[in-house]
């Protein structure tokens, strides 16, 4: 019997068949290759659909990468030593739910935004995707070197420095998953005590139901790719040669199929389909450096920016009290004077400007002096007559003086 040539040894290789003690089964791995592919073109068609390039692109590159690392462990049935095979398995099982989170961190500066500007946690919500992009950044160094180091090192020394690396990359891809969930958790928190102050500019979107079925699948995909990359590093945290990187129940329901499922949930639910049109309008790439306040006015702007926009106020008619104030140029017209017709001989420019008069001319001047007329003087009652009856009060005319009869009737 022709037996396969390998690439590892007894002394490099984790275990004597090779990277696995199992031969894969070929129907397990079929079905993840065939569903994560039959994923690709539906949100291909969405992506167009509703105008998401990136956050499609980013779902796609990581679908395609579980494809072509199943395809990869499917040839390691024939060969369990292929070292090629194995960096192949690795690396597309390592890239895809990376990808695939990059696409989910994508969606929070949209919903800091879609609620009003004012309640985005930083200044440029465009910042959240650069501080999670540095994360997956590392995260695919990590896990590329250390795939690499663990596949094709030469000694066991190598190899085990390899699955160092390795479990660095998955410790950041963790983190960076339970950062998002940390920031999406708290947004939510502060935005619950400021409901009366929400930007109705895009209540369609954030005030239905499909929004907010939207937000829980979000949060459960979070929720199963931080448990796979949790499962990897509890089965590479003593090896390749662990338990539970052996086991191939292990790698197929708790390992491939929660990536499957974070898959098919984002794919059920566009992003598209539920921002629509706030979609483009809330993206942190276009979306301008000057945040709102509440009422939908501009924020205190810093005090360079007010210099340079402060306007000049123009100055009254100068008089004996303020000389050096420079002429208005506001027409005045005296009170009573009949409009000033426009002339048709001279021009506007060499027509008359009139002058406001000085503060200290008060028009109450022009107002005659009106002595007030002498009135009778009011009797003081005391607080006993005060609640007396007029005709009952001292010194109130009689009652027969109050109507005279020849007055009625004469």
């Amino acid at each position: 019997m022709q037996t396969v040539p390998r690439d590892c040894t007894s002394d490099t290789c984790p275990v004597p068949a090779g990277f696995f003690s199992y031969q894969a089964e070929p129907a397990g791995n079929a079905f993840m290759l065939a569903a994560f592919a039959v994923l690709i073109p539906v949100n291909l068609y969405t992506g167009i659909r509703y105008k998401t390039p990136l956050y499609v692109s980013l779902i796609i590159l990581g679908l395609i990468a579980e494809v072509v690392g199943h395809a990869g462990k499917i040839l390691m049935r024939d060969d369990g030593a292929s070292e090629v095979y194995f960096s192949i398995y690795m690396m597309g099982t390592q890239w895809g739910p990376t990808f695939i989170s990059a696409a989910i961190y994508l969606v929070l500066p949209h919903v800091m935004v879609i609620y009003g500007q004012q309640f985005s946690l930083m200044s440029r919500p465009v910042y959240c995707n650069v501080f999670f992009l540095v994360f997956d950044i590392f995260t695919l160094a990590f896990q590329s070197v250390g795939v690499g180091f663990a596949a094709n090192g030469k000694g066991v020394a190598e190899r085990s420095q390899g699955v160092s690396l390795l479990l660095t990359g998955l410790a950041l891809q963790a983190g960076s998953l339970v950062s998002f969930l940390a920031i999406y958790r708290y947004f939510r928190t502060r935005l619950s005590h400021r409901r009366y102050v929400f930007d109705t500019k895009y209540q369609i979107v954030f005030l239905s139901s499909r929004f907010n079925v939207f937000l829980l699948s979000i949060q459960i995909s979070a929720l199963l790719l931080m448990f796979r990359a949790v499962v990897r590093i509890a089965a590479f945290s003593g090896g390749l040669a662990t338990v539970l990187a052996q086991s191939q129940i292990v790698s197929f329901l708790l390992d491939d199929t929660p990536v499957l499922l974070a898959s098919i949930i984002l794919t059920a639910l566009p992003a598209g389909r539920v921002f629509d049109f706030a979609w483009a309008e809330t993206s942190p790439f276009t979306l301008p450096s000057s945040r709102r306040s509440p009422t939908g006015l501009p924020l205190r702007q810093p005090r360079s920016i007010r210099e340079r926009h402060r306007r000049v106020i123009s100055q009254p008619f100068p008089s004996a009290t303020s000389a050096f104030l420079p002429p208005s140029p506001r027409p005045y017209r005296p009170a009573g004077a009949p409009p000033a017709l426009p002339s048709l001989v001279t021009s506007p420019s060499q027509a008359p400007v009139y002058q406001r008069p000085p503060y200290d001319v008060s028009p109450a001047q022009a107002v005659p002096f009106l002595a007030p007329e002498k009135t009778p003087p009011m009797l003081s009652f005391s607080p006993i007559e005060q609640r007396k009856k007029p005709w009952q009060q001292i010194g109130s005319p009689d009652a027969s003086e109050l109507v005279k009869p020849d007055t009625l009737w004469g």
